[in-house]
């Protein structure tokens, strides 16, 4: 979309409200999905919506230039979110853009301006959400949280995250190989709109099942509830007797 590409329903009302859905059911099920690339998506459909707003300044802004300036801008914030890392999605959307002729050094800024709104925006209805007080330490992390505890760092979190970030790339590298061999065989046989829903519906039964059996596995031995660490209200007893 931001090189010029007419891709039929990827920017629609329609597209909004299955995706945002979709992502939201997928997450709160636990199927082996990730809500980022969601949200960036998400995020540029928002962009171009604003483009149509009944204001009468607006107007302006539906043409092809701003269009895709405001998915670059909506798709950043979506990262930025995701990750509570403002400049990180300002730098995303800058990647992602820089071939276009639309993207200039001010839109950098507008960019980082609307990322860290953004991020500040989802931090304070976090806190609020959470009933404690309003904090700027809170980076507002669709997907980690808030990490500003640092009674538990040491200095071993260097080397280890070293080695995190060696194996995750190792790993992320491997994924990418054996995703674009299976879409190429996708592509081949799945290639209507009815096949597309079974092989959804196969893949969160596959994936709930399996999640479910591997917890019940780890807990045939009983444990036994009164702990003080944890609720007997969110303890999994699969087939544990009561009492």
């Amino acid at each position: 979309m931001l090189n010029g590409v007419n891709y039929p329903n990827c920017i629609g009302i329609d597209t909004f409200f299955v995706k945002s859905f979709g992502t939201l059911f997928a997450v709160c099920g636990g199927l082996a999905i990730g809500k980022e690339g969601p949200l960036v998506h998400i995020g540029g459909i928002v962009g171009v919506i604003c483009c149509y707003s009944p204001l009468s300044w607006s107007k302006f802004m539906q043409n092809d230039v701003r269009k895709r300036q405001m998915i670059a801008t909506g798709g950043a914030c979506g990262l930025s979110v995701a990750f509570g890392a403002p400049i990180g999605g300002a730098l995303f959307a800058y990647e992602i853009s820089t071939p276009n002729t639309f993207w200039t050094f001010s839109m950098l800024w507008r960019v980082f301006c609307s990322t860290a709104i953004a991020t500040f925006t989802l931090a304070m209805l976090t806190s609020m959400y959470e009933g404690s007080p309003l904090s700027f330490a809170d980076s507002g992390a669709v997907k980690f949280g808030n990490l500003v505890d640092l009674d538990e760092n040491t200095i071993l979190d260097i080397p280890a995250g070293i080695i995190l970030g060696v194996f995750s790339g190792l790993l992320g590298a491997l994924f990418i190989y054996v995703n674009v061999n299976v879409n190429i065989i996708r592509k081949r046989y799945i290639n209507t709109n009815v096949k597309k829903i079974i092989e959804c519906a196969i893949f969160g039964f596959v994936t709930a099942s399996v999640f479910y059996m591997v917890v019940a596995l780890r807990s045939s031995s009983c444990k036994p509830t009164g702990l003080d660490a944890v609720d007997e209200e969110e303890l999994f007893k699969f087939t544990c007797e009561e009492g």
